[in-house]
């Protein structure tokens, strides 16, 4: 039988405790999904946390087997107004200060939530999700491992002539074959001159000998994301100009794991990152943010990022480290592995 996992709903009320709440509305679904695991179809339902229990409505089918799979829980069912059904049980259970997160509220039920004397908290379960469970990070490191895994296969796989979309393909299928449930996101893979777009999707150009080969990819296990990216040179020949940028790269993505602290802000992180391939020369050709957090989402908080100068990453709060270098018309290079926090410094998720 499905249990509630109490270490994240303790979190979650330790949280609604510290912001001098009564209760908080989730309407999310990777915020409901947190909470109770893959239960409900987004939109379909409306959850309040509250300090003596879990009130659900939703649509009238769920309310019979999560009844049952979940008796610690309260749910009504409810096909339409769920944010009213939700506002009346509220007014039951007598509870005076009670949130929601504006920034994920319909227009519509954000005004009746508003009406009804709630108040507005945005991104309001950010701290709780970006900081991981022991549990969450079993399932991360089973995810990288199957990426992992994937990135072997797929070099002994490559031969001249296979296209992009045809290993996109392979490494899909095997991430599949090998317990991941999907992909964490469109998987990428740029030959060549395509590898110079940060965010290139994948195409039709064929492999060919003295290439350079880039590609990022990451799977889902057990509603948790992975994502690498390796770049490397197909064939015998590697240019002095790739072996060089490829080695600026590789060095700024070590300077970052090395140096990287907690209580330190997404922008000092990133910070090391850039100074390093600033300092050799190649700052213009770094385009994007050096890594984004990782979970249930393939981007989520932990923005590793200039722009994130207020933030502190904290202890076991999940990230990628992800230097580039593109040079237009040429190749770009990309090296990326995922991490979390401790109070040591970072550890990879692997």
């Amino acid at each position: 039988m499905p249990k509630l996992d109490e270490a994240k709903l303790d979190a979650v009320r330790k949280l609604i405790k510290q912001n001098k709440l009564d209760g908080f509305i989730f309407t999310d679904y990777n915020d409901i999904k947190y909470i109770m695991g893959p239960v409900f179809l987004s939109g379909e339902a409306v959850l309040l946390v509250h300090a003596k229990g879990v009130y659900i409505t939703a649509r009238s089918l769920y309310e019979a087997p999560v009844s049952q799979d979940f008796p610690e829980v309260k749910i009504e069912g409810c096909d339409k107004d769920r944010d009213l059904k939700t506002i009346a049980a509220i007014k039951k259970l007598k509870l005076k200060k009670v949130g929601f997160d504006g920034l994920k509220e319909s227009y519509h039920a954000g005004k009746n939530y508003i009406a009804a004397g709630f108040i507005e908290k945005e991104n309001f379960l950010v701290p709780v999700r970006a900081a991981k469970t022991e549990t969450e990070l079993k399932n991360m490191k089973a995810a990288a491992k199957i990426a992992y895994k994937t990135y072997e296969h797929i070099l002994t796989w490559l031969e001249p002539g296979v296209s992009e979309k045809e290993t996109a393909e392979e490494i899909d299928n095997f991430m599949k074959l090998n317990g991941a449930s999907s992909t964490s996101f469109d998987t990428i893979v740029a030959f060549g001159a395509n590898s110079g777009n940060p965010h290139y999707g994948t195409g039709n150009a064929k492999l060919k000998k003295n290439m350079v080969v880039l590609l990022d990819f990451g799977c889902i296990f057990k509603d948790y994301c992975s994502d690498i990216t390796r770049t490397f040179w197909f064939g015998d020949k590697p240019s002095k100009e790739f072996k060089e940028v490829y080695k600026t790269v590789k060095s700024a993505h070590d300077e970052a794991v090395e140096k990287a602290v907690c209580g330190q802000t997404g922008a000092e992180i990133d910070d090391i990152a850039r100074s390093y391939i600033e300092a050799a020369g190649y700052g213009q050709y770094f385009t994007h943010r050096t890594g984004h957090g990782i979970g249930m989402e393939i981007h989520e908080e932990a923005n590793i990022s200039q722009d994130n100068t207020d933030k502190p990453i904290l202890e076991n709060y999940c990230f990628s480290i992800e230097p580039g270098i593109y040079i237009v018309g040429k190749f770009g290079v990309r090296y990326e592995d995922c991490f979390y926090m401790t109070k040591q410094g970072v550890k990879q998720i692997k």
